[in-house]
């Protein structure tokens, strides 16, 4: 057992309100409401177009996540974590001057190098300082509590940005934003790393991507849940970049786009506060059970109706993806080694890039060649299929393993 000074015990505790503020910086983005309009209406893509970007920022992020996540393992979480600030602060300049297809798609290539850095890092740091100091038992409130710092970033983001954007153009907003992430490099550099538990040593980078693997795919009950909430997570992005779009073809005012998306950050930011509460109540295996039913009656329900009103349905999807994510993370992490964390929770993140990089291209020409209807009608066929044969698997495992090693 390590002992801890109390210089070292105050740094790891340090280090949960120090990624508190690192994940309000690199999220609090002023283009939030605004970005498939800017690529949209202002560098003039189709749908098709720019859900082809996002498969090619997906599909990248597939290719960049394992090798960025055992970086995190091999070198140091702080170091990963500095290093995706660096390279997402400099995709947001691009993005913003971009003034033409293979600039942008530069700046998403860049994007999803940044975002690979940071994906396994972050829970990982967090979960290793909660359990240096003893603490790991709150590592759900904590993640809960990470969530909801993301949603409140994004909603007011959305919101500051869209009257911004409106009192001048599209590309202002995205210009300032990378002015507030910038700063996130040097709260990264003021982490404490935590030292590997007694017995742990950090893995040659070969040794440290096969171990990982051997991890991650070899148990039933940790390769299920990968896979379960991997496909949560990326059957809500690939509706959702169709909000800013519908809400435009229902005659929403730009300066008024932030507002609108309000109830979608709001419900974010609830499910994940209530995450440990509910998931105390009804356990893990409740909160996910009920995922399949309430994404499919909210895509089924945008389908149906062609109102402005129906955009209501958006929160329930977000507040399914944001309930789901701390558990789904305290469930990997109390069943993988410290010194091979951050590469598995990229691993998950890998698995979301690739359903992300296939769907949303093919939803974007469905959008282009039927109707926005269509697109919701679509996601709500993929998750009544996806989800109930991903959950059916993960709990035939996890009634296996019973008791995490």
């Amino acid at each position: 057992m390590i002992e801890l000074t109390a210089e070292d015990r105050r740094a790891y505790q340090a280090n949960i309100w120090k990624s508190y503020l690192f994940h309000f910086l690199l999220n609090f983005q002023l283009w939030w409401g605004i970005w498939v309009l800017y690529l949209r209406d202002m560098r003039g893509f189709s749908l098709t177009q720019i859900t082809l970007l996002e498969a090619l920022f997906w599909g990248t992020a597939i290719f960049a996540e394992v090798p960025t996540g055992a970086i995190a393992d091999r070198f140091g979480r702080k170091a990963s974590l500095a290093l995706g600030a660096g390279f997402v602060t400099v995709a947001v300049i691009t993005f913003g001057l971009a003034t033409n297809y293979w600039i942008v798609l530069a700046s998403y290539l860049t994007w999803a190098f940044g975002a690979a850095f940071l994906s396994g890092a972050e829970y990982a740091l967090i979960f290793e300082s909660l359990k240096a100091v003893g603490k790991e038992s709150d590592f759900q409130r904590v993640a809960g509590r990470f969530g909801a710092i993301f949603s409140f970033a994004v909603l007011a983001g959305g919101v500051a940005g869209a009257p911004i954007a409106a009192a001048t153009d599209l590309s202002v907003p995205i210009l300032l934003s990378a002015a507030i992430a910038a700063p996130a490099f040097i709260v990264a550099l003021s982490l404490r790393e935590p030292d590997l538990p007694e017995g742990e040593v950090r893995l040659a980078y070969g040794h440290l991507l096969r171990e990982s693997a051997r991890t991650a795919f070899g148990a039933p009950a940790v390769r299920t849940m990968l896979v379960l909430s991997a496909l949560v997570t990326s059957l809500t992005i690939a509706p959702h970049i169709f909000m800013q779009p519908f809400l435009a073809d229902h005659d929403v005012d730009v300066a008024l786009l932030g507002v609108i998306q309000t109830p979608v950050r709001l419900a974010q930011m609830f499910g994940a506060l209530v995450a440990f509460w509910l998931v105390a109540r009804t356990g893990t295996r409740g909160v996910f059970i009920s995922a399949p039913l309430l994404m499919v009656a909210t895509y089924l329900a945008l389908g149906a109706f062609d109102t402005v009103y129906v955009f209501a349905a958006f929160p329930l999807a977000s507040f399914v993806n944001s309930l789901l994510q701390p558990p789904a993370t305290d469930y990997l992490n109390r069943r993988i080694p410290s010194n091979q964390r951050a590469t598995i929770l990229s691993i998950r993140m890998m698995m979301v890039s690739l359903t992300a990089a296939l769907l949303e291209p093919a939803l974007g020409v469905v959008a282009d060649q039927a109707s926005l209807q269509a697109v919701f009608f679509v996601a709500a066929g993929v998750v009544g299929v996806a989800l109930p044969l991903a959950l059916i698997l993960w709990l035939r495992a996890d009634t296996q393993e019973r008791e995490p090693p």
